[in-house]
């Protein structure tokens, strides 16, 4: 029974379900393995508990600036006569 680990920052339920799904096809289409034994492990990492660098990933998380949000141009308009 193959079995995938996947060690990382805790995702939506609906994310990990397409990443079993990604790696168990995958897994499968490569090694010939049917898809029913593979298993998918997810084990969710806290910023408090891992570091990247050297740098703890709460501290790093702390530093990056917020993502801004994105203005669309406005709409040029012509006025008919």
């Amino acid at each position: 029974m193959p079995v995938i680990t996947i060690e990382m920052m805790p995702q939506e339920c609906a994310k990990k379900a397409e990443i079993a799904k990604v790696f168990t096809n995958e897994l499968s289409r490569i090694t010939g393995v049917p898809k029913e034994p593979i298993t998918v492990l997810f084990h969710d990492l806290s910023p408090e508990h891992c570091a990247a660098g050297g740098e703890m990933l709460s501290e790093k998380f702390k530093k990056k600036p917020a993502k801004k949000p994105i203005k669309k141009p406005a709409k040029k308009t012509t006025k008919k006569p």
